[in-house]
């Protein structure tokens, strides 16, 4: 048999060592990092089938392939990889393709009994509308059947995995993988193989797999489903208000038990996907929280209310815009000697007579120079202007400085306050949209209408 045949195992396959060598180095280019927790867990050999935390996707098993040093075989379905290339890829790593009732189970069994390790994903699907089976249940009977075929002496561990998959535009970039710690099905073995046994011990491996390492802390989800409601008020009474003649209010909405119990499934199988809509709804409610300041700030502003100061204000800051150019350009030699001096601080241990006094005859010292060397130049005549020109200048400047902070500042703050509410609108409709995409993909798993 060839060295890199399909039907060898992972363990001595170049092919295996080859491609996972190959996904490391892709993996590290797409992340940042991916950091293996308690890998030393699962051990170097004997029989070992590690259950992941959400449903089967390739992306996930390949991640576990290249992130372990013990070869893994992943238990798929063979949707996932259809394609002759692709096909031939996954052959290579040693996948065993899954359909119903194939010898799928069969050829996992078949690897646990050679001591190899085996990966299950676990499955969502609905038996009766809104009713879902153990999500490990296919894991369980897979262990215990496997357990039983070698009398109860082959060993086998399960250890659950939790993935954390940074989903869209998370700040992590970080792809971790936490290695929990071990069950053993052998105490189940005495209910014989019946379908009790294997959901007894599935339902104990349910549990061990909504304890995810990554997930949000109950404080912290039940905080993340209040912030989460109150954007969800604020879209639907913005939608009823655009009505005509609608009554509705939204005093006393609340969260359906629906959205809590997704919430709930998401923070135990998907975390990632948790992060990242917390992730969007901090970034749309940071944006929110910046808006109401610079409202609040305008609206402070008494002036603010007189169309005609406002007028003026307007007026001031384009028209004196040239002005307050040239008394910049001449002022620029003051100001660099006021500061190469330290006579622009604040706070200085001089005293304040004395410091003024100073910056007074710096600026009369350039004003002489400056109007010499006009004179020398231009000439004298022009030189006279030149003069009366500077204090003038200088005077403006100080008060356009004062009028771009004070006033104008908040002229444009108040003129993109409209852009910014209709910007954050679309934001929190993105946020909603996404929000209810993934709400209806849950729904039907589970078989309900939506």
């Amino acid at each position: 048999m060839p060295a890199d045949s399909p039907d060898q195992t992972p363990a001595t396959s170049r092919s295996y060592r080859l491609f996972r060598a190959l996904l490391r180095i892709w993996f590290g280019l797409v992340f940042h990092k991916v950091r293996l927790l308690r890998g030393e867990a699962v051990p170097g050999s004997g029989a070992a089938l590690l259950v992941v935390s959400h449903p089967a996707s390739l992306l996930d098993a390949l991640i576990l392939v290249a992130a372990l040093e013990r070869p893994v075989r992943c238990l798929l379905n063979r949707n996932l990889f259809r394609g002759y290339l692709r096909g031939r890829f996954v052959q290579w790593l040693g996948m065993i393709p899954y359909e119903p009732e194939t010898t799928a189970l069969q050829a996992a069994r078949e690897a646990l009994g050679r001591q190899e390790a085996v990966v299950v994903f676990t499955e969502h699907h609905a038996v009766k509308a809104g009713e879902m089976p153990p999500a490990g249940l296919t894991a369980a009977k897979l262990a215990i059947e496997a357990e039983a075929r070698h009398s109860g002496q082959l060993g086998l561990l399960l250890f659950p995995i939790h993935l954390f998959l940074p989903v869209g535009r998370s700040q992590s970039s970080e792809l971790l993988i936490y290695v929990d710690s071990p069950l053993s099905p052998k105490e189940y073995l005495s209910a014989g193989e019946g379908a009790i046994s294997v959901r007894r011990f599935a339902l104990e491996l349910d549990e061990a797999l909504r304890q995810n390492a990554f997930r949000f802390q109950p404080g912290d989800l039940r905080q993340f489903l209040a912030d989460l409601e109150e954007v969800l008020r604020t879209d639907l009474e913005e939608e009823w208000a655009a009505r005509a003649q609608s009554k509705q209010k939204v005093e006393g909405f609340k969260l359906s038990q629906f959205i809590a119990e997704w919430f709930e499934q998401l923070n135990s199988l998907h975390p990632g996907r948790l992060v990242a809509l917390r992730d969007s709804l901090d970034a749309y409610r940071e944006e929110r929280r910046r808006w109401s300041l610079r409202q609040a700030e305008v609206e402070a502003a008494a002036w603010h209310a007189s169309r005609g100061l406002r007028m003026w204000y307007w007026l001031e800051s384009v028209l004196g815009l040239p002005l307050a150019v040239y008394g910049l350009l001449n002022h620029l030699l003051v100001w660099m000697i006021l500061f190469w001096a330290g006579l622009l601080r604040k706070e200085s241990e001089r005293d304040r007579r004395l410091e003024w006094l100073l910056r007074a005859l710096v600026v009369v010292g350039c004003y002489a120079a400056q109007v010499l060397l006009c004179a020398f130049w231009l000439g004298r005549a022009t030189a006279g202007y030149y003069a009366l020109t500077l204090p003038l200048a200088g005077a403006f400047l100080w008060r356009y400085e004062w009028l771009l902070r004070a006033r104008t500042r908040l002229l444009l703050m108040a003129a993109r306050l409209p852009h910014q509410a209709e910007k954050l609108r679309r934001q929190r409709k993105r946020f909603v949209a996404e929000l209810n995409a993934a709400r209806d993909a849950y729904a039907e798993v589970l078989g309900i209408p939506h």
